[in-house]
């Protein structure tokens, strides 16, 4: 069944007493609330999960989260650090498509592109994600800063945080199965903040053992079909 934003406030609460004060407020509980929604949303770590004698490193992934925005490279970039458009709630850039030259843009380690000539002009051909300034976003190699003819549109392939829920009747975009998870994860760091450690190490254990029960959607996608990884049948003659 799915939670809404005054029942996930409710189970934050009840999970440390609903304890309030002046400043320990509905819009405090609601602020603990947002931040274990995101917390879920971009969880990665090691958990421990049934049958296995070692932890799993997680990265949860929902496609709710998911985006693709349209946009142009053009002579109108003033470096090769490009900020997403838009760039509300962005978490970070997973791919690029050349729309243009139809082809992806090919993804290079940061280690690598960091080491090309940042000023170099000329048609984008290779990136890799990045930040500058405060915000999320991408570096190119290289940038159309001299010629219209270098210009290229593309698609920005996102994963964003979830946007806070406006009001009480508000319910979370991820599959209502999650939403329970919300709670412990807002109950834990309502305990710490309130300074129980107790609460505190039980709540997070709830929610670890939660995640280590079942996979995300985006978790899930990355596996092999029934039939197997896709094969290729070799034509012709091996020399």
């Amino acid at each position: 069944m799915a939670l809404t934003k005054a029942d996930l406030r409710t189970l934050t609460m009840q999970a440390v007493g609903n304890r309030t004060s002046a400043n320990i407020d509905t819009a405090w509980y609601n602020a603990r609330v947002l931040s274990g929604y995101r917390r879920l949303c971009t969880f990665q770590g090691a958990v421990q999960s049934p049958g296995l004698r070692q932890p799993q490193q997680r990265l949860l992934g929902f496609f709710e989260l998911e985006d693709r925005q349209a946009r142009s490279l053009t002579t109108a970039l003033t470096s090769n650090f490009v900020t997403p458009s838009p760039a509300t709630d962005v978490v970070t850039v997973v791919d690029l498509y050349d729309r243009t030259n139809n082809r992806g843009l090919d993804r290079r380690a940061r280690r690598e592109l960091l080491t090309r000539d940042p000023d170099g002009t000329g048609r984008p051909r290779a990136w890799c994600p990045a930040g500058q300034g405060g915000v999320v976003g991408y570096y190119i190699d290289r940038v159309p800063l001299t010629s219209a003819t270098d210009d290229i549109d593309v698609y920005e392939y996102v994963y964003k945080y979830p946007s806070a829920m406006a009001t009480d009747i508000s319910v979370p975009v991820i599959p209502d199965v999650w939403h329970i998870a919300i709670a412990y994860a807002a109950g834990a760091e309502a305990a710490l903040l309130l300074d129980m450690p107790e609460k505190n190490a039980e709540l997070e254990g709830k929610f670890i053992a939660f995640i280590s029960e079942r996979q995300s959607p985006m978790e899930e996608a990355a596996k092999s079909g029934l039939a197997g990884s896709r094969r290729f049948t070799p034509i012709g003659r091996r020399m």
